[in-house]
Formats: C-alpha cells, structure tokens, sequence
C-alpha cells in the first residue's frame, strides 16, 4: 500500500543511520538522492566502519559523498566485535543527533538478519528517543523510518519511486570496491528495488519504508 507524507511535512535535515559503509545506498541510495535533487540536507552516520579495513571502507565513503553531494558524513567507527547497545555507544549517537538536529532518520528496520543490523535498529531507537524528550516541540524528531537490506520487510507504509535515480544508485554502490569484490548485494539489491516497482502502478523501480513514527511539524 502506497502511503504519501502529509504535504504540511516539510523536509530540511535528513540523517541516514547507517550500520557500515554500504548500508546507506543499498537501503535507501534512490530516496537520498531524490531528496538532495529536492533541496534537502543529508547527513550520514557510519555506525561502524569495519575492524580491519577501515581505512579503505571510509575512503570509499567520501568518494560516494562526493559523487552524489551528501552534505556530511561523520564516522563513529564503534567496534563491530561485540557491538552491544551500550550507554557509551547511545551517547556516541547521540551526539550526532545533537549536531544534525534532525526533521527525519532513516535506519534499517528491527528484523535484519544481519546481528549488528538490528543493534544499529536498537541504538537508533534509544538515540531517537532521549533527544526527542530533550528537545523543544519546534525541534524534535518528527519521523522515524525504516529501510531494508538483507531482509525485506513484510509490512510498509511508504513507496518511494526511484526509476528516474537507480542508474545513479547503482553507480554510487560501485564505488564500495571492497565489498562487491566479495559479493554481489547490489544486483540483489536492484532486483529487490525492481520487485518492489513492480507490485505498484508505473513504478519500474521503487524503496519501501515503514513508518515508525510520524508526528506534524
């Protein structure tokens, strides 16, 4: 079922929670770059940036930065060896909400089979949570979405057509070398995109969401 935001939400600054380098455009790629072609402000936070080759997974990310204009980027680099939701990692996130103040984030949804998937579903709740109590009504959160990567998700609420941006999606994971030399997720991910399309009316190639929360400006 295809469910289209209020039109009275107006979006400004959008996080994207990404667990590792990769996530972010395989999850939502098309949907971020609509909304930089809309005007919007996009931020990334890199959860983790992996434990031996970290180096050249963050090199990989500002090249995709660069490439589709994300506005900025920040590395938490949290160790994926027994990432938990721990105090200190909440409080790592956090301070990226504090800096980007956010209108909307995007992470991926709660039932990834991916383990430090659904830790990074976990962290962005308790994040989402203690900044929305601590703002003012004019500054808090008003929505939550979930995007999917290695599993799909059973029940959304919002199609995101992205025909006109997957060539540009695609282009953008090519850039992430050190993963596809290992695995082909992006053809995966294009044809799940494309199934999704396909299940609406004149959509080629569409991103689903599930709304976690959604409240007026």
């Amino acid at each position: 079922m295809k469910r289209i935001m209020p039109s009275k939400v107006i979006l400004r600054k959008i996080l994207i929670i990404s667990p590792h380098p990769d996530d972010e455009i395989l999850g939502c790629g098309g949907t971020i770059i609509k909304s930089i072609e809309k005007g919007d402000k996009i931020s990334v936070a890199y959860l983790t940036s992996g434990d031996i080759n970290q180096n050249i997974r963050e090199k990989e990310v500002l090249t995709v930065c660069k490439y589709l204009g994300i506005n900025s980027h920040y590395f938490l680099r949290l160790q994926r060896k027994g990432l938990t939701v721990s105090l200190e990692n909440i409080k790592a996130l956090m301070e990226i909400f504090e800096k980007v103040k956010p209108d909307l984030v995007y992470v991926n949804h709660e039932l990834d089979a991916d383990y430090e998937h659904r830790i990074a579903y976990q962290l962005a709740m308790q994040s989402y949570w203690r900044f929305n109590s601590d703002q003012a009504p004019n500054s808090k959160v008003i929505g939550l979405l979930l995007y999917e990567i290695h599993t799909p998700m059973e029940k959304y609420n919002l199609v995101e057509d992205i025909s006109k941006y997957i060539n540009k999606k695609m282009k953008a994971m090519s850039f992430y070398k050190s993963q596809l030399s290992k695995s082909r997720i992006d053809l995966a991910i294009k044809g799940l995109n494309r199934y999704r399309g396909r299940m609406h009316e004149n959509i080629h190639y569409a991103e689903v969401f599930q709304i976690k929360k959604l409240t007026s400006l």
